[in-house]
């Protein structure tokens, strides 16, 4: 009787930990959503100074700018962003097709977490168009 009085009262015990547990997450990653409005020169320049983790690492990024190119690679499609730079900011698609040409305005979403380095700027992986 003790045995099982004991494996229940375990058995709440670890299903309420798993409760709070959960909620706790659910508090935390609400509470440290952070949305931030950029410019692809913005970005571009970032990387290129090094800031960009710093500043965005943790952070969702919504951009607007206009389309500089489409092109393909390693079956990916890359979308370059018009800066005022010599540092540029891609855009990678996935396997997405686009119909978006040069001159394009265009609204992307990225994590900052996943951008990477470039030789000539930023590289947003798993970009979205909106």
């Amino acid at each position: 009787m003790r045995t099982t009085f004991l494996t229940v009262f375990g058995a709440i015990l670890f299903a309420t930990a798993v409760a709070i547990g959960f909620f706790w997450g659910d508090k935390h990653a609400l509470d440290t959503l952070n949305i931030v409005q950029v410019t692809p020169d913005q970005m571009a320049q970032a990387m290129s100074t090094d800031d960009f983790y710093g500043l965005w690492r943790e952070s969702t990024l919504i951009a607007s700018g206009t389309v500089a190119g489409v092109s393909q690679k390693d079956g990916d499609t890359l979308i370059q962003l018009t800066t005022s730079s010599v540092s540029k900011a891609y855009c990678d698609i996935g396997s997405t097709t686009t119909t978006l040409v040069a001159g394009d305005p265009i609204r992307i979403l990225a994590e900052g977490e996943i951008a990477s380095r470039v030789p000539s700027g930023v590289m947003l992986l798993g970009c979205k168009v909106l």
